[in-house]
């Protein structure tokens, strides 16, 4: 789901959940920051009642974590649940990245292409939030055109964990170039139409990134249980 910048207020605790979910995709909320209620309502203009739905929600996807007499944090990712969460992004961009090259349509591909842009504009001007943001334009892109329902919802599920990742990855100054480089070749095979160098430019550029990340990760010291 392309994100939009979410201000102001929302209609409903269902929108409240959408928003604060982006928020916190969008890093903006960081892992381990704690969630106000106060402040939310201010934020979103809507009562405390929905506030609170929606962190309740969100703690039943692992996106908060709810600890009685301290409230709601958002969470944080483990280094062996990033190590998870690698290999099965690999498996599921990969199938993506297949399936695009074979069902999308020219105007698709097209869009799909120019997507790229903005995220090599952000990543070479070192913003990250900028590059997140556009980043999720460009796999809205892929996913939109891979035509796989299932797929898709497995991928919004995990929506918040991969960007809380890739923030990291965006974050480790050698990985600016092969990423961009990465990302063109995955447009270069969607456009091409070929579905084998696809799913390989997906998977391999998921290993490239996990290679420069971990090393990062293992290197940042978890907070301790609360």
């Amino acid at each position: 789901m392309p994100p939009d910048e979410i201000t102001g207020t929302v209609d409903s605790s269902l929108d409240i959940r959408d928003a604060l979910k982006q928020a916190i995709a969008n890093g903006e909320y960081a892992p381990g920051v704690k969630l106000v209620e106060r402040e939310l309502t201010l934020r979103y203009g809507i009562g405390r009642t929905g506030v609170r739905d929606a962190i309740r929600h969100l703690a039943a996807q692992g996106i908060v974590e709810l600890t009685e007499n301290r409230g709601a944090r958002v969470s944080e990712l483990s280094y062996a649940e990033a190590i998870d969460m690698y290999q099965v992004r690999g498996v599921l961009e990969g199938l993506a990245g297949e399936l695009f090259a074979v069902r999308g349509t020219a105007h698709e591909k097209m869009q799909f292409a120019e997507s790229l842009e903005p995220v090599r504009h952000a990543i070479e001007s070192s913003d990250i939030t900028g590059a997140l943001v556009a980043s999720d334009v460009y796999y809205a892109h892929l996913l939109e055109g891979a035509r796989n329902t299932e797929l898709h919802e497995i991928i919004e599920r995990l929506h918040v964990r991969i960007n809380q990742i890739r923030r990291v990855s965006l974050s480790v100054e050698s990985q600016s170039k092969p990423t961009i480089d990465a990302l063109q070749r995955i447009v270069n095979a969607v456009l091409a139409g070929d579905p084998t160098d696809a799913r390989n430019a997906c998977i391999e550029h998921v290993k490239s990134s996990a290679a420069a990340t971990l090393p990062a990760m293992a290197r940042t010291p978890e907070r301790p249980s609360r």
